[in-house]
């Protein structure tokens, strides 16, 4: 009877830890929707043998791709916020992984897993 007592406590600990995770990836989504997506790239233009260089962020919006115009003030910016949302991106996947594994650790546990099949 104790081994069924500690699996009660530890399937309430991994289901602790499933609702921690989905909270933490449902807050980790919420700040990647604020940061900016795509990627900071430069140009350089000649204009009467001077040459100019400036800042773009290019990413994707549906099928169509846009390049949109960043002004020097704002490059350090938004290579901060770019890095920042990389960061997070990895652990979105990190944590996506960590919920599959638990979900599927609880599911196996109320089929009964191997230990408790019937002897026949």
């Amino acid at each position: 009877m104790k081994v069924v007592e500690k699996d009660r406590i530890i399937s309430g600990m991994l289901q602790d830890e499933l609702r921690r995770c989905l909270e933490m990836l449902d807050s980790l989504r919420k700040a990647v929707s604020k940061l900016p997506k795509g990627v900071l790239s430069s140009r350089k233009k000649r204009y009467k043998k001077k040459v100019y260089s400036y800042y773009y962020l290019k990413y994707r919006d549906g099928e169509n791709v846009v390049n949109k115009h960043i002004s020097n003030e704002k490059v350090q910016e938004i290579t901060e916020k770019l890095q920042q949302r990389e960061k997070y991106m990895k652990e979105i996947k990190s944590y996506e992984k960590k919920i599959a594994y638990l979900k599927k650790i609880l599911k196996a546990g109320r089929k009964g897993g191997h230990g408790n099949r019937s002897q026949e």
